[in-house]
């Protein structure tokens, strides 16, 4: 009495093992999931079969054994190997519980990680992880932490299951996932019915990726920060060292993330470079200090260098304890500015902690980052949702709101910054009508005044504010309209949504566009292990 379990490849039969054909040869019953039996029909005819639709795994493993404990020469197959992902598993734990279960013999297979590596080339070429996408059997939530953990150890990842009809954005969703971590240019690869009619495979970035439509069929592969495109095939090369076909005599490390450059390094030269006066970026220059890393922090204003010199004097902040000190620049950067800052820096980490909403300098920053092959993270604001603030309007884009604004009565006030004021003027009587909350900074006053917005109408002070001091805003310049930014919580977002409704003011919210990257407290892991 014998069970045989047989891995039958991808599909076509020089796919299978001669063992596995053998065995098939020799039954006296082939069962297994419709479409893997209806593949083997043509190719053994003359064999009885024993079918099942998805999930009816566990009575279709049942019937195998209970005709294998009868003597009966059955063969349960799975499509690639069978216990990867296939019925192996499910067959020993069921036959645990028979009194007389027949003996378990597993004829491996090739599964479809090593035949889709075939096709696009080799990109398995160092570690890699197969994570299935399908959450039949296993919690979302642990899918998406396994999909984390793969994404942030630099392993290529290998996605079966990665789509079907219930399941349309899962492969979106990983991609979202991965790219907290990875460059947006990963090299990434898929296969579609390997070994059967249809056949397809493809190189694409992991960009593009995550708006392709995947199937059951389908078998992603996600590259490392390694993996290249050469001739249309997806190349991941062996080892820890990198040789790249324009970097050739220059090793490389691994990076777990960011532009898919080279790694962190766990030695003490070079800096960690931050940019962004944001309360993140405050809190990573505590963190540095706190750690003892060496750090470099760039500003776009005086105002914000004051802010950091202030923190960095507030007790508990003392240089660490190999007497690393901080560097504070001010002033904005043209983006050649920025690959001669970084470099100089010898920079070993760029954390970009810029605003939100300061799109185009994440963009030059990162692009920098490339250039010189140093590890870069976007360290991300935590947003609230819209359906967190339905009495909200949401906007795009500062146009937006005042496109909106215009032949509407009612006092405006202004939150979000000095930058694009000067798009309030369509607004009728808005030296009136504006009030604008700004930081304290000189030059961003002197825009203000030139603008001819003073006086009462200007306030120049550090936020966040407290839900009473938005509140005192409202109240005492009567303001029908508050313009915001979907800031977060640390932005003080909360505090100016309760504020808004308790005096009727609506609240007006441009939209955070979704960005991916690293959050605070991962950046803050980070600057730990850099100690």
């Amino acid at each position: 009495m014998c069970l045989l379990i047989v891995g039958i490849g991808p599909g076509k039969p020089e796919g299978m093992t001669k063992e596995a054909q053998a065995v098939l040869e020799e039954c006296e019953v082939i069962a297994g999931y419709t479409v893997y039996t209806a593949l083997l029909k043509e190719r053994f005819p003359e064999k009885e079969y024993y079918a099942t639709p998805m999930r009816q795994e566990t009575e279709r493993c049942r019937w195998a054994l209970s005709q294998a404990a009868l003597g009966r020469r059955i063969a349960l197959v799975c499509s690639g190997d069978a216990g990867i992902y296939g019925m192996a598993g499910l067959v020993f734990q069921l036959s645990a519980g028979m009194e007389n279960p027949p003996s378990i013999r597993v004829i491996p297979g090739v599964t479809a990680a090593s035949s889709g590596a075939a096709l696009l080339g080799a990109p398995l070429g160092h570690d890699f992880a197969v994570i299935s996408l399908s959450d039949l059997l296993t919690a979302p939530e642990v899918i998406r932490n396994r999909l984390r953990c793969a994404a942030i150890s630099d392993m290529v990842i290998c996605l079966y299951n990665p789509a079907s009809r219930k399941r349309a954005d899962y492969l979106k969703k990983a991609c979202d996932i991965v790219l907290a971590y990875r460059s947006p240019d990963t090299v990434c690869g898929y296969v579609r019915n390997i070994g059967r009619e249809g056949e397809e495979m493809g190189v694409l970035s992991l960009g593009k990726l995550r708006e392709m439509r995947a199937d059951m069929f389908t078998t992603v592969f996600i590259g490392n920060s390694t993996t290249m495109e050469t001739g249309g095939r997806m190349i991941t090369p062996r080892g820890y060292r990198t040789i790249r076909p324009d970097r050739v005599g220059q090793e490389k490390g691994m990076d777990p993330g960011g532009t898919g450059h080279q790694a962190l390094s766990t030695t003490k030269a070079g800096r960690v470079v931050i940019f962004g006066g944001t309360t993140e970026g405050r809190l990573l220059y505590e963190g540095c200090r706190k750690q003892g890393v060496e750090v470099s922090v760039y500003v776009a204003t005086k105002y914000g260098g004051r802010i950091l010199e202030t923190d960095g004097r507030a007790p508990g902040l003392e240089s660490g304890g190999d007497g690393m000190q901080g560097a504070i620049h001010c002033g904005r950067l043209e983006p050649e500015e920025m690959v001669r800052a970084i470099e100089q820096e010898q920079a070993r980490l760029v954390l970009d902690a810029t605003h939100p909403f300061a799109r185009k300098v994440t963009e030059h920053i990162r692009a920098a980052c490339a250039q010189l092959d140093i590890p870069y993270r976007r360290v991300c604001r935590t947003a609230p949702e819209e359906e967190d603030v339905p009495e909200g309007m949401y906007f795009d884009s500062i146009e937006e709101v005042v496109s909106f604004l215009e032949g509407k009565d009612g006092n405006v006030l202004v939150t979000t910054g000095s930058r694009d004021l000067d798009v309030y003027r369509r607004l009728d009587g808005y030296r009136e009508r504006l009030y604008v909350r700004i930081l304290p900074d000189a030059a961003t006053i002197s825009d203000c005044l030139a603008m001819g917005i003073g006086g009462r109408h200007l306030s120049a002070m550090q936020g966040p504010f407290s839900e009473e001091m938005n509140y005192g805003f409202l109240k005492e310049f009567g303001i029908r309209w508050m313009v915001t930014k979907q800031s977060g919580a640390v932005g003080g977002f909360p505090e100016k949504r309760n504020a808004a409704k308790r005096a009727g003011a609506a609240l007006l919210i441009i939209r955070n566009q979704k960005e991916t990257g690293i959050s605070l407290q991962e950046a803050l892991d980070i600057l730990e292990e850099l100690k």
